[in-house]
């Protein structure tokens, strides 16, 4: 199945009510599952042949830069169109990346909010980022974990303790009561507000778990992650 073939569509209402109160929203069934293992392969194709790419094993960063089907992926319409609701005036690329979780390992990307990092570089009113996993991504193979409503608060205090993310919340034994699993299978996108606070554990099962994020903000944002900034819709 091609993009042409595929109908657009727009956040429902509902859905944009969820993501706007809860900092989240799971859309389903975006992705034909034969796109997402074209993408599978190009992502061994660019670990077997390009340098270092990440800080993190099976990582790759600056992800719609490798290669013309990565870029196509962050640009592509069906996505933009989801978040044309709340990505706005505009909507411009901040940065790409591929994060994966080994089989067997303990990885863990302790609790951290996106914008703790974004607001380095440029401060954004609406930005947020796309959650795509590349195989069924649950509880046993690191699924992302986050705290509804939190993204509410703006970006707290972050610190250098380890794990997969060089600024986080606290250590990997940080845990909030109302903390939530956000399972999501092959095809589904998860969308979430820069400021939701999340974290991922580690995989333990025999397979790898990749996901492609992409983080978008408004075309109104004068710069984005050095050359990864592009303005795919203007304001």
């Amino acid at each position: 199945m091609t993009m042409t073939e595929t109908t657009l569509r727009k956040l429902s209402g509902d859905e944009v009510a969820i993501y706007r109160e809860q900092g989240y929203v799971i859309v389903p069934d975006v992705f034909p599952l034969e796109e997402l293992a074209e993408i599978d392969r190009e992502i061994d194709r660019l670990q077997e042949t390009q340098k270092k790419t990440g800080r993190n094993k099976g990582w790759i960063m600056q992800l719609g830069l490798r290669s013309e089907v990565t870029r196509q992926f962050v640009q592509d319409e069906r996505v933009l169109t989801l978040i044309e609701d709340i990505v706005k005036p505009g909507i411009s690329i901040y940065s790409a990346k591929l994060t994966a979780k080994v089989p067997h390992s303990n990885d863990i990307c302790h609790w951290h909010q996106d914008d703790a990092y974004y607001n380095t570089r440029v401060l954004s009113k609406t930005r947020m980022s796309t959650w795509i996993p590349l195989q069924d991504a649950d509880e046993t193979n690191g699924c992302l974990w986050v705290v509804p409503q939190s993204h509410k608060g703006g970006v707290v205090t972050h610190g250098p303790f380890g794990g997969q993310c060089p600024k986080c919340m606290g250590p990997a034994d940080l845990m909030f009561d109302d903390a939530i699993p956000c399972p999501v299978k092959a095809g589904d996108i998860l969308l979430f507000h820069a400021c939701l606070w999340h974290h991922s554990k580690g995989n333990q099962t025999d397979h790898v778990r990749r996901a492609f994020i992409v983080s978008y903000q408004e075309a109104t944002v004068p710069r984005g992650n050095a050359d990864q900034y592009k303005i795919l819709r203007s304001a």
